[in-house]
């Protein structure tokens, strides 16, 4: 279907091919009136048709909701974990252990050899 000038053209198909779907087209009108519609230089055979009906759209809009203000937003909380969390027990324990003064650093032997001063 082709518009023009607020005509509707039906393009008739050619031969076994479809008209050009969503193709572009040159409508070209005479001077006497005569139009004719070409698609890659050829020649199209046409039959002018009724306007198509327009799709159902109701007269009245329903009424919009009004929106309401838009309420603020609160900043996000950082998650801070519950006391018997297993974090918060790890954390607890080693309190614990420096506030007793039990930090002991194993000491280890060494099994180096010594080796010569140079």
């Amino acid at each position: 279907m082709v518009r023009y000038d607020n005509r509707f053209f039906q393009l008739e198909p050619q031969s076994r091919n479809y008209a050009p779907a969503k193709g572009k087209v040159v409508v070209c009108e005479g001077r006497e009136g005569s139009i004719a519609i070409e698609y890659r230089d050829r020649a199209l055979a046409w039959r002018e048709i009724a306007a198509p009906a327009r799709a159902g759209v109701p007269k009245t809009r329903p009424p919009v909701a009004r929106a309401t203000a838009p309420t603020p937003r609160t900043a996000k909380r950082k998650w801070v974990p519950p006391g018997d969390h297993p974090w918060r027990q790890a954390g607890r324990r080693g309190a614990e252990h420096r506030a007793s003064g039990g930090i002991t650093v194993a000491t280890r032997q060494s099994w180096a050899l010594p080796s010569a001063a140079p």
